[in-house]
């Protein structure tokens, strides 16, 4: 099974998606694509499953290629359903990438927000990573 892996800028693994389940609906309507989210950011071990719409995932695909070619200078993932987790990549003057990941729990009120480096180098294998998901 595919999965989409999140590094830092010393290729050390902070968050993967994995374990992709598509729900095909009708031709007038964007499937549904569940997924797992691991995160592995310092100290902190968490794990947890969402849920967003494919179009979701090619938006997020189609701001990093714009972002990997110097287009535009922010990248970002946002949930159209269940508005979970936000992924905002911010490139620097120095060509440098801030990620940054917030995750909310708004049952549990439980937020987790954190930031790591990374650069332009990781960004064709994400967006392989995230084609090949797309693609199946």
């Amino acid at each position: 099974m595919n999965t989409i892996h999140f590094y830092n800028s010393e290729r050390q693994l902070e968050m993967t998606f994995s374990d992709f389940r598509v729900q095909r609906n009708r031709p007038d309507f964007n499937d549904f694509v569940s997924f797992q989210v691991n995160v592995q950011h310092g100290i902190v071990r968490a794990s947890f499953n969402t849920e967003c719409l494919d179009i979701d995932l090619v938006n997020f695909n189609l701001s990093l290629q714009k972002l990997y070619k110097t287009e535009v200078t922010t990248a970002s993932f946002f949930q159209t359903i269940e508005k979970n987790i936000k992924i905002t990549f911010n490139q620097n003057e120095f060509g440098g990438i801030i990620v940054r990941v917030t995750i909310q729990n708004q049952i549990e009120n439980t937020i987790l927000d954190f930031a790591y480096g990374t650069d332009q180098s990781f960004l064709p294998e994400l967006i392989q990573e995230i084609e090949a998901v797309i693609q199946c």
